[in-house]
């Protein structure tokens, strides 16, 4: 795992990985312009190393696995991914300063097979949605909004925010104070380097979760994104009221990582209130019926 875990990291400094010295040489020297911002490149390859991490960390269960060993998206993947990547559009309409490049590769929505209640978003746009928190919705609208908080989450660049600005430093002092060349010690060095950094921004998604205010901050441009992309903003409410019962009576997952659900509530309430009305059409209910509930 950590040969694979330097692996990305020497691509997000190079994006030309040559596993020769004179590749990894020039990797290297790629690391001392870190302080500048990632390229679309960087998070790239970066938002691939957490992804798998992810996957790894959920044993590799997700759904529609044999559409995806084919290249194909199928069922509720591919209904989620139909409606991720409107939400996804929809936020390149309401940009904020500070917001990361539009991922790469596109968006890639998984649906995790656990029937807890979480979602996760990768650096480069990789979004991670239990079925438990999918089978918690109600509605189409009601997904939009779990998927839009967790865009947010990507364009904000809150997953490379956490990586801790003391480990960073240090990492600097030590790829700006070694020789330019890899030896066995300084390869040995990078590896630990970027694996602590792969740890921050795991340590953000599954255990301690976010500050406070950068889940408000999802909450406020995720609402933003859904509204753009056409969909009912009380929504949201409602799908963070289910999490508020939930949260009352259980534990782990979103329990673990996100706010209280009820201090969410207060915040977008004011915000949905003054939002446009939406009449939503019948098209909309059916295929989610459809596609989540197996109704037709």
């Amino acid at each position: 795992m950590k040969r694979a875990l330097l692996v990305a990291a020497l691509a997000a400094v190079s994006c030309k990985v040559n596993l020769t010295p004179e590749g990894i040489s020039k990797a290297y020297r790629g690391i001392k312009e870190a302080r500048k911002d990632l390229t679309p490149e960087n998070e790239y390859y970066v938002g691939r190393a957490v992804a798998t991490n992810i996957l790894a960390k959920s044993n590799y269960k997700y759904r529609d696995e044999s559409g995806f060993s084919s290249g194909k998206l199928e069922g509720m993947t591919a209904y989620v991914n139909a409606v991720g990547n409107v939400v996804a559009m929809a936020s390149l309409e309401t940009p904020h300063d500070g917001d990361r490049p539009t991922p790469l590769a596109g968006w890639h929505f998984v649906v995790l097979e656990d029937k807890t209640i979480n979602a996760f978003a990768a650096p480069g746009g990789y979004i991670f949605v239990t079925a438990g928190a999918i089978e918690q919705a109600g509605n189409e609208d009601e997904l939009a909004a779990i998927l839009a908080h967790e865009v947010a989450h990507v364009r904000r660049g809150h997953a490379l925010g956490s990586i801790k600005k003391s480990r960073m430093a240090g990492v600097m002092k030590e790829m700006l104070d070694s020789s330019v060349e890899l030896d066995k010690q300084a390869l040995g060095t990078l590896t630990e380097a970027f694996d602590g950094a792969m740890d921050d921004m795991m340590d953000s998604l599954l255990v301690k979760g976010y500050s406070r205010d950068t889940e408000f901050e999802a909450d406020s441009v995720g609402l933003e994104i859904m509204l753009k992309a056409g969909y009912d903003g009380s929504a949201f409410v409602s799908y963070l009221k289910k999490l508020n019962a939930h949260q009352a009576t259980g534990s782990g997952g979103f329990s673990a990582t996100h706010p209280k659900a009820s201090d969410r509530i207060s915040k977008l309430e004011k915000k949905v209130a003054k939002a446009p009305k939406v009449t939503v059409p019948k098209a909309r209910i059916n295929r989610f019926k459809a596609a989540v509930l197996g109704v037709e």
